[in-house]
């Protein structure tokens, strides 16, 4: 008989098998190596493979306020990547204005351009016109990076391109340019920090190189990588990688561990699936429906021929739509909600036609589609119900394909009470914009049925007065709560799989049964303890 394994194990086991799929398809998608690539990236591996300890955040912001030199490691196509850059320039920049941010992805020839860029001389139209971004930068992610020139703007901070190699320079040469020009951006600005954004790869060789051209000058650095596989790997065997964000290296290194490795690579592959032309029916649908077998494998669910009855769609092709229209079982005001979640960029399965419409291929979008679609499968066709009944299965709902996505992608997270109650506190200091009022509702109205019994008949009038906008992101903000606590309490063995099996194969048909079903639910989940960052 054979040893059982732990959900935990086997969730573990799970992710290094599309860890591994994953490298597969990037390393085979890279068909011209340098020479001198293979060398660099073992010597990135070797940088990256340990760590001495745990770290805070503040220990990591401390260190960034004490050096006049910051590398921050990018992972191109992962926007997580630039948003945790630009949370460090948050968090340091209003005490320290007196900072320059160095980017790879604009080159030094470029620097009028960009200075008349951030003077608000031209706009960005014109500058991104004017730079060729497309053509200078493999990495046309504009979207991704703006947010640095925009925080850039607002503090008055000089932004300086720092790729200064010519286009067929190698690695080496690459590095030793862009040292150069490092070591020329601290000349010029004596009394600034500056923060250099460059590609983890190069992190394990650029600061040797600038150190040693700036031989006699003291040049106090910290090197921030980021997401490291191995050290991701090492943390999960300690059960820490849903808490650890920051890891200490050495005395001047830190890794930030903000995103599982699977959903950096997810963001690269996306990212070479559109290089190639809008994403496809066939790649969006294999994709799907791996996804699916990961999920139903793991919850040992058998979809049988059920599996292949679904058609999958994205932002690319909306002729499914003329399929919904003639179907005859869409209102006029259906469809309208549905292409309002199109314009929104929210994925969603509509089951009366076994249709998944993915917003974009993110881990996160497919992964929940994919846990709404076994659900689907598994408790059959929805039926008509009444406005509360109908309010809390679609909680249910959504809670099981939370704690689905939360199978492939550990580390996704989602407000929770006290988050709810900050952002109705934020808003009670300013006048709620208008393009945030739905926000400011769900935040309401999330709270008052956390703090209401299941007998309480104001919920029902609560439900019966919602537009349908308001009702599917309350029953949003419930659900991923739910789906979060139930993920965390199998985890720490409090509930077993058979447990979460039957859920996805309940249908809550009889009056009032979802109603039931959440709070009973709800209650044996309240002390689950949801982990705190370190």
């Amino acid at each position: 008989m054979s040893q059982q394994i732990s959900p935990r194990e086997e969730l573990l086991k799970i992710q290094k098998s599309l860890w591994k799929r994953n490298n597969e398809i990037i390393n085979n998608s890279i068909i011209v190596k340098e020479a001198d690539f293979m060398k660099y990236e073992r010597k990135y591996k070797t940088a990256v493979a340990n760590y001495e300890r745990v770290a805070t955040h503040d220990e990591m912001l401390s260190a960034i306020n004490e050096a006049r030199l910051v590398y921050v490691g990018d992972y191109h196509t992962c926007n997580q990547s630039q948003r945790s850059f630009l949370r460090i320039l948050k968090a340091v920049i209003p005490q320290n204005q007196k900072a320059v941010l160095g980017l790879e992805l604009i080159h030094k020839r470029h620097q009028p351009l960009l200075d008349d860029f951030t003077a608000g001389n031209i706009d960005e139209k014109v500058f991104l016109k004017k730079i060729g971004l497309r053509q200078h930068w493999v990495f046309d992610l504009w979207a991704n990076f703006k947010p640095l020139f925009d925080i850039a703007k607002y503090y008055n901070l000089p932004v300086a391109g720092i790729d200064a190699a010519g286009v067929k320079a190698g690695l080496r040469e690459r590095d030793e340019a862009t040292a150069e020009r490092i070591v020329e951006l601290l000349g010029k600005y004596p009394e600034h920090k500056l923060f250099v954004m460059i590609g983890d790869l190069h992190l394990a060789h650029l600061p040797e190189i600038v150190r040693s051209m700036s031989a006699g000058d003291e040049l106090k650095d910290v090197i921030l990588y980021q997401n490291s596989d191995a050290i991701y790997w090492k943390l999960a065997e300690q059960d820490l990688e849903h808490r650890v964000e920051v890891v200490k290296m050495s005395e001047n290194e830190f890794c930030r561990m903000h995103t599982p490795p699977i959903v950096c690579q997810q963001s690269y592959i996306n990212w070479l699936e559109h290089e190639e032309g809008e994403i496809d029916f066939s790649d969006s649908r294999t994709s799907f429906l791996e996804l699916v077998d990961h999920i139903s494998k793991f919850l040992e669910i058998d979809l049988g021929e059920e599996r292949e009855k679904v058609d999958v769609y994205t932002c690319g092709d909306l002729s499914f739509f003329g399929q919904l229209e003639e179907s005859g079982k869409f209102s006029a005001s259906e469809l309208k909600s549905l292409k309002r979640q199109i314009l929104a960029s929210e994925s969603y399965f509509i089951a009366e036609k076994r249709v998944v419409y993915l917003a974009n291929l993110s881990i996160n979008h497919a992964s929940e589609e994919a846990a709404h679609f076994i659900k689907h499968v598994c408790s059959g066709p929805e039926r008509k119900r009444t406005p509360e009944d109908a309010f809390f299965a679609n909680v249910l709902h959504e809670g099981l394909a939370f704690f689905g996505s939360k199978l492939i992608n550990p580390k996704r997270k989602c407000f929770h009470k006290k988050e709810f109650e900050s952002l109705i506190a934020y808003f009670e200091t300013i006048r709620v914009p208008q393009d945030r009022r739905l926000e400011f509702e769900t935040a309401c109205i999330v709270l008052e049925f956390l703090k209401t019994g299941k007998r309480d008949l104001s919920n029902r009038k609560i439900i019966s007065a919602l537009k349908p906008d308001l009702f599917f992101s309350a029953t949003h903000g419930l659900g991923y709560m739910i789906g979060d606590r139930l993920f965390y309490a199998m985890m720490a063995e409090r509930v077993d799989k058979n447990f979460i099996r039957q859920l996805f194969y309940d249908s809550w048909r009889e009056e009032g049964e979802a109603l039931t079903a959440y709070y009973d639910l709800n209650k044996k989940l309240k002390s689950v303890k949801i982990p705190k960052r370190m």
